[in-house]
């Protein structure tokens, strides 16, 4: 048997794995160049700080750090009376020989009237197989919620409320890499404060690892402090807008939002605790006018909606270093929150000249909500390696999510005397979900990796839906739906390097069991198994360009609510309908990428996607227009890429990007062939100015041209945001003002024209806003974690030479 056959037959062993070992040494001296005894040398990697090995310097200054294997690493130096010092990062290959790496401390006296100069992370970061989006300090960022913080990312766009890509609305939100596929996450982002965050990552060709669902994921990941000893940050936020809404005869004009924020940590021993607390109060709006032409009659349509929303965010977690090599954690978080919007709808009826109204009515409906989440987790990591990457990993997780909604309907005629109608719908959703997952690497050397793992998640939803009229229940309105699902899952996944090319390939295979039931009666019955693969390769032309090419097959399943039979009234004249009869969507997605300096330059990608699920398939009933989700069509998208970094001198960095997108779809629906395709083009920028007196600059900006999405054309939008911050109290204090969409530009317009369908519909909402912010760090800021510390003097006084 050979040696990787037999690593493959044991991947659930602890066999080490072999390769190169190499030598670390050095000199540690003082500001006079003089040797420093016993200083205390350690090895940490360069990626996330974590210890691998250390040494004390001998009488002449020097160490020794051996049996090094291949990776990224720095050294960090401490000795009594001196400031702590971290080198420059550095790389060891199987080819390297031995490192040399000196370093001179300065005495902490010397220090304590200089100034510190703290290197930011960058803004973006493009990591091998992500973007990483680092918000933490971005003024624009301050006192968002996490949906307005999405908008920032290139290519994302938020339309009604919709997370797309480019357009592309088959995203999966993810929240510290845990999918919440049961929920609406669009309400989970609209009330999760955006200070929360500590950075967005966005995979737009997952791998084997992850779960075959949805295209792209964005994987929000939340703030967590490695400092040592006690730290926390305080802040609070206020903001507002100001809107003329005559135009919806309504006298509202000012809307407010209020949101403090508290999060601490502790870190020490063997424990790392972490919590956070957040309150947010805001009043906001949207205005709807819809336009449908129905027969010989035209309906206008007036929809001034303003909503009140309070909640509470939490989040305690614990991480217990049991021993050197394992590690414990417990994670609990969760959220509850109430709201009410106050909607009124005037609909006038006409000719199809509109030249004489021939009727009118009003609809208010008042909606009353509350949701609330629980979120917990256990987690275990045991390293057998730390330098080599060689570890097992567990999660299980429990979530259970509380949704109950009541809508109060009144249609009020415009004709005198007319009777008013009164109906009521009252939704209680309770959902609750189990996932256990494990996940094994293993480094069979240092160019070979294998990982592999599994994955069962079980889902109970049920969708109570009652409809009143008056004080009657309808019943041929309510339904009492329950949906079950267990997903299982498996993946191996496989990692080369061969000179200048980095390989990798992987399968995932997933079984899927869904039942639904109303009334007793069975309507969704199914048990499929699908299988995933992916690869990607990667040559290096030198160690700036690279070009990679990439493949991966997904899956959209149908949601539970898309394959609720049952209608839910939005007003008078609009409902939706889920479809129990949905199957799901497979893509095919490749794209190939040149690089520079690892930042995707030009990229091309494309994906076909069969039995594309429409989500709003539109049809008239009558005088009301329904939506409902169908698979209907073949659907095609091409993406040309551009990216390129903006930078002059020491003031302006950033970024800018174009991508020319072509949307192609090819269905049957009532009868008639549907087969359009659109080219669209997309433009953003985000750029930093350090201005004088220490204050910062932050520009974000974006449009896009008309574009089509299923059977809507939408209009052209686009989006500009300023943000200038400040700090002082030597870093601990933090003031930052935002600017947000200053042109009022974030506004949807489209056109639905298909067989008898004729609806034109925009939207607009608070999305210019003004916030301020004030936070304020208090506790240990000292010890920082070394990968997010770095000066200039400390570049200059350590030399790392790597042979």
């Amino acid at each position: 048997m050979t040696k990787i056959a037999f690593f493959a037959a044991l991947l659930l062993s602890s066999v080490s794995p072999l390769s190169a070992q190499i030598t670390v040494s050095g000199k540690i001296t003082g500001e006079k160049d003089q040797p420093v005894a016993f200083a205390s040398v350690a090895l940490i990697t360069a990626r996330d700080s974590q210890l691998v090995k250390g040494a004390l310097s001998d009488d002449a200054g020097a160490f020794t750090i051996a049996g090094v294997q291949p990776g990224e690493y720095r050294l960090m130096t401490t000795m009594l009376s001196f400031e702590t010092k971290y080198s420059e990062s550095f790389a060891i290959t199987p080819e390297s020989k031995n490192v040399t790496a000196d370093m001179t401390l300065q005495p902490a006296a010397n220090l304590l009237d200089e100034a510190v100069v703290v290197a930011k992370r960058p803004l973006f970061e493009q990591k091998a197989d992500r973007l990483v989006m680092n918000v933490a300090n971005s003024p624009v960022a301050s006192g968002g919620t996490a949906l307005e913080m999405l908008k920032k990312m290139p290519g994302v766009l938020v339309i009604q409320e919709r997370v797309t890509l480019a357009g592309n609305s088959n995203v999966q939100i993810w929240i510290d890499g845990k999918a919440s596929q049961y929920t609406d996450m669009n309400a989970v982002l609209r009330d999760m404060p955006g200070d929360q965050i500590d950075r967005i990552e966005l995979i737009t060709q997952p791998g084997a690892r992850y779960d075959a669902t949805g295209g792209a994921i964005i994987n929000i990941v939340l703030k967590r402090n490695a400092n040592l000893g006690f730290t926390g940050t305080a802040a609070l936020t206020l903001g507002g807008s100001a809107f003329d809404q005559s135009g919806a005869d309504a006298d509202d004009r000012y809307y407010r939002r209020l949101n403090p924020s508290l999060s601490a940590n502790y870190r020490n021993g063997h424990w790392n605790l972490f919590g956070s607390y957040s309150y947010f109060n805001r009043t906001s709006f949207s205005v709807i006018d819809v336009e449908r032409l129905i027969g010989q009659e035209v309906y206008k349509q007036v929809n001034y909606s303003p909503n009140h929303v309070r909640g509470h965010n939490f989040r305690l977690g614990a991480d217990f270093f049991a021993t050197k090599k394992t590690t414990v954690g417990l994670l609990l978080r969760g959220f509850a929150r109430k709201g009410e919007i106050r909607a009124d709808n005037l609909t006038r009826v006409f000719g199809q000249g509109q030249t004489q109204q021939t009727a009118a009515f009003t609809t208010l409906n008042n909606t009353d909500s509350e949701r609330s989440n629980l979120f917990g987790n256990v987690n275990v990591r045991h390293e057998f390696n730390k330098e080599s990457g060689h570890a097992l990993n567990f999660d299980f997780d429990y979530s259970r999510y509380a949704i109950d909604n009541i809508s109060y309907l009144t249609i009020i005629q415009d004709t005198p005397g007319s009777p008013e109608s009164n109906s009521d719908q009252i939704l209680d959703q309770p959902i609750q979900l189990y996932v256990g997952q494990l996940d094994y690497t293993l480094p069979v050397d240092s160019t070979f990796k294998i990982e592999t793992g599994a994955k069962s998640s079980f889902a109970s939803i049920d969708n109570d839906l009652k409809f009143l009229r008056g004080t009657v229940i309808d019943t041929a309105q309510s339904n009492d739906f329950l949906y079950h699902e267990n997903i299982n899952a498996g993946y191996v996944s496989l990692s080369k390097k061969m000179g200048r090319f980095d390989f990798n390939a992987g399968l995932r295979v997933e079984q899927t069991a869904v039942r639904g039931e109303t009334a007793g009666e069975q309507v969704l019955d199914r048990n499929y198994l699908q299988w995933f693969p992916s690869a990607s390769a990667l040559y290096h032309f030198n160690e700036h360009f690279g070009l990679q090419g990439a493949y991966s097959r997904r899956v959209s399943r149908p949601g539970f609510q898309q394959q609720n039979p049952f209608a839910f009234f939005i007003d008078s004249l609009t409902y939706t309908q889920g479809n129990p009869q949905l199957r799901p969507e497979v893509s095919d997605n490749a794209q190939i990428t040149l690089s520079y300096d690892n930042q995707p330059f030009i990229r091309i990608s494309y994906a076909k996607t069969d039995d594309v699920i429409i989500e709003n398939a539109p049809r008239l009933e009558g005088t009301r227009t329904f939506t409902t989700a169908a698979n209907l069509a073949q659907y095609e998208r091409w993406t040309f890429e551009l990216n390129f970094p903006i930078k002059f001198g020491k003031i302006i960095d950033g970024f800018g990007g174009n991508q020319f997108i072509r949307n192609a779809y090819d269905a049957e629906y009532l009868d008639i062939r549907y087969n359009r395709s659109k080219w669209n083009w997309l433009a953003y920028t985000q750029i930093n100015v350090a201005l004088p007196a220490g204050f910062k600059m932050e520009i974000n900006g974006w449009y896009m041209t008309n574009f089509l999405e299923e059977f809507f054309d939408i209009r052209s939008m686009g989006g500009l945001d300023l943000g200038v911050s400040k700090t002082f109290w030597k870093d601990r204090g933090r003031l930052s003002l935002s600017f947000n969409d200053v042109l009022y530009t974030e506004r949807s317009r489209l056109r639905v024209d298909y067989a008898d369908v004729i609806v034109d519909f925009s939207e607009r909402e608070d999305s210019r806003n003004m916030r301020l912010t004030f936070s304020y760090r208090f506790g240990n800021t000292e010890l920082k974690n070394a990968r997010r510390r770095s000066t200039g003097s400390e570049d200059e006084s350590s030399r790392v030479k790597v042979e």
